[in-house]
């Protein structure tokens, strides 16, 4: 059987023990397979890592990222990466051993597919309201930390937008995808991944700004975020979230739920009012740094009702 060339593609900034970690599970099948890579794009001091991962690690490419958020940050590595399929990873991921030829076979076996879904599972438990994780076990997400792409697809759709500074790269790749490819869940590719703790409204304000971005690139028929949405999203928050972190006795941060709770109510007023989400999205979210400045920047490029992707305007009910 003829296996495609594959490309690994790893972004990273200041995590080195963790990046370690995922490498040592894939090494081992890249080491007796030349035709695979691995490229490591750090938007942190990527000498420093180039020194960390000599000797065993060495063969992994290691380039200085571009430092405008990891979306860009993942693009550059896959243009100085050789591959015909590509697989993104996070690098505080754990992969299956199993995990590269995993994709491989299956891109051989189906050869009308263009994009492979990995699964992603939970490693540990939550502690408190301010723990996330990506976690996708039965497949319709297409997280950024675990999937694999032809090439032609991903260069055909230009990859990520790196307007999305923060958050919603994944989703609006998915989105993307979709138009031009099939996907294909692969339970089998699995990583496992712990839950990371984000604290703050700075979390808050950049996940938000990233959601307003992404409904106001592509629209409330394409996207689903409606004041509806985020209704029905603040009440989960409230009823299943809670009732399930109290059973577990995952009661940390508290107040991370209320940040939280704010941040939602601030969206379902911004899709509420939203021929003025530009004005709104500034007031309840000045920019914090340069990130966020780039994101109000995109929002008022078009200060006009919301269009659909086809350019026609859509009627001013269209958000319900």
């Amino acid at each position: 059987m003829n296996l495609p060339s594959v490309a690994i593609i790893i972004p990273t900034r200041d995590r080195i023990e963790l990046l370690k970690r995922c490498l040592g599970r894939l090494l081992p099948y890249v080491a007796n397979h030349p035709e695979c890579s691995i490229t490591v794009s750090d938007d942190g001091d990527a000498s420093e890592t180039r020194d960390a991962l000599a000797g065993e690690m060495g063969i992994v490419q290691v380039i200085q990222g571009p430092q405008q958020g990891i979306p860009a940050n993942r693009n550059y590595g896959a243009a100085h990466s050789t591959g015909e399929i590509l697989i993104f990873l996070d690098d505080d991921c754990i992969p299956e051993p199993n995990l590269i030829a995993t994709y491989r076979d299956a891109a051989v076996k189906n050869p009308d597919i263009g994009v492979f879904e990995g699964r992603i599972s939970a490693l540990g438990e939550a502690s408190g309201f301010a723990d996330i994780i990506p976690e996708n076990e039965t497949g319709g997400y297409l997280w950024s930390c675990n999937f694999a792409v032809r090439r032609s697809v991903f260069e055909k759709i230009d990859g990520f937008d790196d307007r999305l500074r923060f958050a919603a790269e994944d989703m609006d790749f998915h989105l993307r995808a979709r138009r031009c490819a099939t996907i294909l869940f692969l339970p089998d590719a699995r990583v496992w991944h712990e839950f990371a703790r984000r604290v703050g409204w700075r979390i808050v304000q950049h996940r938000a700004l990233c959601d307003i971005l992404y409904l106001h690139l592509h629209g409330s028929e394409v996207t689903g975020r409606t004041p509806g949405f985020y209704i029905r999203h603040l009440a989960r928050t409230l009823i299943l979230g809670v009732w399930r972190h109290l059973r577990a006795g995952a009661t940390k941060d508290p107040m991370q739920l209320i940040l939280e709770c704010v941040g939602q109510l601030q969206l379902i007023l911004i899709t509420l009012a939203w021929r003025f989400h530009p004005a709104l999205a500034r007031m309840f979210y000045p920019p914090c740094c340069p990130g966020c400045e780039s994101i109000h920047a995109n929002l008022a490029k078009h200060d006009s009702p919301l269009t659909r992707l086809d350019g026609n305007e859509m009627p001013p009910n269209s958000l319900w």
